[in-house]
């Protein structure tokens, strides 16, 4: 009976579906016959749930929260509360749990704990729905301890190599699933205008296409596999929308984002990954143009379940729903801030302390103020990802069967990584690499500590706990001693983040030195920690360098840091600046590699490097951004520009070409150029693509980026290097915000980075033009 149940419900469901409606993009690899018998599955099981049981399915509660003790308390074990485990595992089957017992557990742990949990879920609760696991395994898989800690997502986007966001994306999904642990709140696809934001560290850069070329790219290498693979992760796309762009810089501030501009800027990264099967979002932790984002029915609702076609989970973040009362002022209580989240369409709520959730959604729907159908459709979303990941199958994996995890082969991905995001952005009179028979002091905040390379996120949320450090790992300072010997090495502390130890002593020690490492850096932070008053890297800092150039030898300044800092004052006091970003475990080697010589820098900026704290613009900016005190338009002013990065051999660009002069409505256009590598040694170059609208009725931006291409070249060697442009690289989002082309003059673009290209123009006409 049951058999033919199941075959009743498959017809219904194929008769009701519109195939060209099936609620998955082509990213997830999910065939026909699965989609409709998965519907037909969920559709079974929603017609035998209670209304609490739907509410529990929309609960993300925090592990913590069923652990012995207060939710924040330090612990160095997993200790299950009896009590709390039966109330929310069983009483209330809550549909998801998110966060770590507070330290870094090994996988053989999380393998036990979410056990417990899954065996408890399945068998002891009316349905035996699995739990959905969550986890911010942002950079590598950094919550499970001994995994391969990556660099930050603004170091992956400066490799400008999409191959290996994939690969990165790849290993974190395999070394996730290690410790049982299914679904990723990564990536970030934030478009991060202010670098003020601590958060932009954790993020792509500030433009749009390149951010959702490392996104899509990151979601093929944790998903392409499909879902119910076991080395694949689900990803959770965040924050939508509009987190990194706060008025003031800081974390969870209001944004003023008019349509035009979410349009253009802020929305493609994420359709993107929606396209490219995206089964998970995050919503934003702000508000924008006032409204919470977590209430905004419009945005969630109308737009991304809209517009976008998402059909996956949208999930709130960490106590937000509770934050439209406290924080946003935008609610009177937790029922008023349920009913506007749950109406504004968030399926799971981040409720990481209690269950109080479950019941006001029950009492919101009895008395109508939440329509059944809300609830089916959130639940249905929850249930889908569930099924998708297998977990009603296998809800859990066996550490053993991953011989990979935190592997030699995975490192030396991870060394990669790190060694092509590392950027080379002064180079005065060569006096990089140096020589390793000179005697070198080495000082500064982030010669010496594991923490500054790795950032927040690092086996803790703040990465600032040394105990979990692995010490096969090098420091800046450890990894220069190992290279050219630590008799040739001196080390001074010099400043602390903000203070001055000891700068005295590393000015008489730079007086026997050759040459002077100067390694200046941000403390670990994310979030509210993050947050700064002004964009300036700190005095202390500052004046450690101005002190040592007065000693006259060369300096190398090397910058371990989220997001830029202000450097103006000491950039002509030093011969050598290397950005190291936050480049994780193996930075130290790799940094030290690129001083030396023994890695040739291909890294570029992935954002506008700015010369003034108030004069932060991106280098996408109208004319009239740019005025400047004397009438002219000379204001934009930038200690390094977007996609800048040196080599230690050099590239020469000509025969800028393009197939027309005129393109006609959806004809493509073909760039090509060739690229010389006109040094002595071999060399990776980023080729980009800008366009700039010469003249449109809304005022154009200074260029876009709409292509660019990662080449090696040896010695001399000539490669030309194409690239095709389609009708939707020239549209700009129009006067009534949609998507247009206006008839008219377009510049190609084409350089090593957006500042220094070669130029050719292109007349764009649209075929239902007379």
């Amino acid at each position: 009976m049951k058999k033919v149940t199941q075959i009743i419900l498959i017809i219904m469901v194929i008769i009701s579906c519109d195939k060209n409606d099936k609620p998955i993009n082509s990213g997830v690899k999910v065939s026909d016959l699965q989609y409709v018998e998965t519907e037909a599955k969920i559709h079974e099981l929603i017609s035998k749930m209670t209304l609490k049981e739907k509410a529990g399915q929309m609960l993300n509660i925090g592990l913590p929260s069923i652990l012995k003790g207060e939710y924040w308390d330090v612990r160095d074990s997993v200790n299950f509360d009896e009590e709390k485990f039966k109330k929310f595992i069983i009483d209330y089957a809550v549909g998801s749990i998110h966060n770590t017992p507070q330290y870094p557990a090994e996988r053989a742990e999380w393998f036990k704990l979410v056990k417990k949990i899954q065996d408890s879920a399945m068998q002891k609760t009316r349905l035996g729905i699995p739990v959905l696991y969550g986890i911010d395994n942002i950079h590598g898989a950094n919550y499970v301890n001994g995994s391969v800690i990556f660099p930050h997502q603004i170091g992956v986007a400066a490799t400008w190599n999409t191959k290996l966001s994939k690969l990165g994306a790849e290993i974190t999904s395999y070394e996730s699933r290690a410790g049982s642990l299914p679904w990723n709140f990564n990536p970030n696809a934030d478009v991060a205008m202010n670098p003020l934001w601590g958060r932009i560290a954790e993020s792509f850069g500030e433009d749009p296409y390149l951010i959702s070329e490392m996104t899509n790219a990151y979601i093929a290498g944790s998903q392409e596999k499909g879902l119910q693979n076991s080395t694949s992760t689900a990803v959770c796309v965040k924050h939508f929308i509009g987190y990194g762009a706060g008025r003031n810089g800081k974390d969870r501030a209001n944004a003023i984002i008019p349509e035009n501009s979410l349009y253009q800027y802020y929305l493609p990264p994420f359709q993107k990954a929606i396209e490219n099967g995206a089964m998970g979002v995050m919503i934003s932790s702000n508000s924008v143009n006032g409204i919470p984002c977590h209430l905004n029915k419009r945005y969630i609702t109308d737009i991304l379940k809209g517009q976008l076609n998402f059909k996956g989970v949208v999930i709130s973040d960490f106590s937000d729903v509770e934050f439209l009362v406290v924080a946003h002022e935008s609610a009177k209580d937790m029922r008023e801030a349920t009913k506007l989240a749950v109406n504004a369409g968030i399926d799971l709520l981040m409720n990481p302390y209690d269950a109080n959730v479950v019941d006001l959604i029950v009492d919101l729907v009895e008395k109508g103020e939440i329509s059944k159908d809300r609830i089916d459709d959130a639940v249905t979303r929850v249930l889908r990802l569930k099924f998708y990941l297998n977990l009603f199958e296998k809800p859990y994996n066996n550490p053993n069967e991953y011989p990979d995890f935190g592997s030699e082969k995975h490192i030396a991905v991870n060394y990669q990584t790190a060694s092509e995001s590392i950027t080379l952005l002064k180079n005065k009179n060569d006096v990089l690499p140096l020589s390793a028979n000179k005697k070198i002091l080495v000082t500064g905040y982030a010669a010496n500590s594991i923490n500054v390379l790795n950032g927040a996120w690092s086996r803790s949320f703040l990465g600032r706990d040394t105990i979990y450090n692995d010490p096969s790992k090098l420091t800046i300072l450890q990894a220069i001693k190992k290279q050219v010997g630590a008799q040739n090495v001196d080390f001074v502390e010099g400043t602390d983040y903000l203070e001055d130890i000891n700068s005295d002593k590393a000015v008489l020690k730079a007086k026997t030195a050759d040459y002077i490492v100067v390694c200046v850096g941000e403390i670990p932070a994310s979030e509210k920690p993050s947050d700064i008053n002004e964009l300036d890297l700190p005095k202390a800092q500052q004046d450690l360098v101005k002190k040592l150039a007065k000693t006259g030898k060369p300096i190398i300044l090397v910058m371990v840091q989220g997001r830029p800092r202000i450097i103006k004052e000491i950039e002509p006091l030093v011969d050598g600046i290397i950005m190291g970003y936050l480049p994780g475990q193996e930075g130290g080697r790799a940094i030290s590699d690129v001083i030396f010589g023994n890695i040739n820098p291909s890294g570029k900026l992935p954002y506008t490097y700015p010369m003034y704290s108030g004069n932060a613009v991106t280098y996408y900016h109208k004319k009239t951004d740019i005025r400047d005190v004397n009438w002219g338009y000379d204001g934009f002013y930038t200690q390094f520009n977007f996609g800048f990065g040196l080599s230690y051999t050099n590239f020469k660009y000509e025969n800028l070409k393009i197939s027309k002069d005129t393109v006609i409505g959806k004809e493509n256009l073909k760039v090509s150029i060739d690229v010389k590598n006109s040094g002595a040694r071999e060399g990776k170059e980023t080729v980009q693509v800008y366009l700039k609208d010469v003249v449109a009725t809304v005022s154009p931006d200074s260029k876009k980026l709409v292509r660019f291409n990662k080449i090696l070249l040896q010695p001399n060697e000539v490669k030309t290097v194409e690239f095709i442009l389609s009708t939707k690289d020239f549209e700009n989002v129009g006067i009534d915000n949609k998507w247009i082309v206006e008839d008219g003059d377009f510049e190609v673009q084409v350089g090593p980075n957006s500042k220094d290209v070669l130029k050719h123009k292109v007349y764009y006409k649209n075929s239902n033009n007379k």
